[in-house]
């Protein structure tokens, strides 16, 4: 039976609701070393493409239980802000358990409609996530908007675009979230204002990053 945006919508929250207390568990443990290192060299190479300094203010976009954290507060420094916003408030909860950072500030929000001020960020991440976003074209006007002009977003996954459509295939809950194609995801960054610098599309690695614009004089 074919579900409605809404009911897609619902079946997404509880999905990522329930598994938030064994997320790390089951996307970022190495089982054969029992260390949480198995995309050590992954995210190596991600924040190698980030140009994150010290006092910027980051949004975390989808940021679930907060796997980004470290690398991105070690990059910021003290001076730095972090926002951690997730629509799944349990994985808000077992982020903020993981986390106490005075740098971090915690937001339950979708994406959509993320309630920070425009212009506020140098930076946004978006990994592990996109595919998620209810309404992509909304998510990035409202990404874009958050944005200081020249500000970066960046969106990535540890696996190609038709390896990570294929994964989400595999779960009733996800079956929908698709990582669109190339070309679409170029149309749908230039509308939001947003210039591509970089794209990645290979076995293991997903990655793009994009500028906001500069405001018209």
């Amino acid at each position: 039976m074919k579900m409605t945006p809404d009911e897609i919508y619902r079946e997404r929250k509880r999905f990522f609701n329930d598994h938030a207390e064994q997320w790390l568990e089951m996307c970022y443990k190495d089982h054969a070393t029992g260390r949480y290192d198995k995309h050590q060299r992954d995210f190596e190479r991600l924040f190698s493409l980030l140009p994150l300094k010290p006092g910027d203010h980051v949004l975390d976009a989808g940021c679930g239980t907060g796997v980004l954290v470290p690398f991105i507060l070690d990059r910021i420094g003290e001076t730095g802000i972090l926002y951690e916003l997730d629509f799944a408030d349990r994985m808000i909860e077992a982020n903020r358990r993981l986390h106490d950072a005075k740098e971090i500030r915690f937001i339950v929000a979708d994406t959509e409609s993320a309630p920070l001020e425009a212009a506020s960020c140098d930076a946004v991440v978006c990994f592990s996530c996109f595919p998620h976003f209810h309404d992509k074209e909304k998510a990035l006007k409202a990404l874009a908007r958050i944005l200081k002009p020249c500000g970066v977003l960046a969106i990535s996954h540890f696996d190609s675009a038709e390896g990570i459509n294929r994964h989400h295939g595999s779960c009733r809950a996800v079956m929908h979230d698709r990582l669109p194609g190339e070309a679409a995801m170029r149309s749908l960054l230039d509308g939001a204002g947003l210039a591509v610098e970089l794209f990645i599309d290979e076995s293991g690695f997903y990655c793009i990053l994009a500028t906001r614009r500069p405001d018209p004089a």
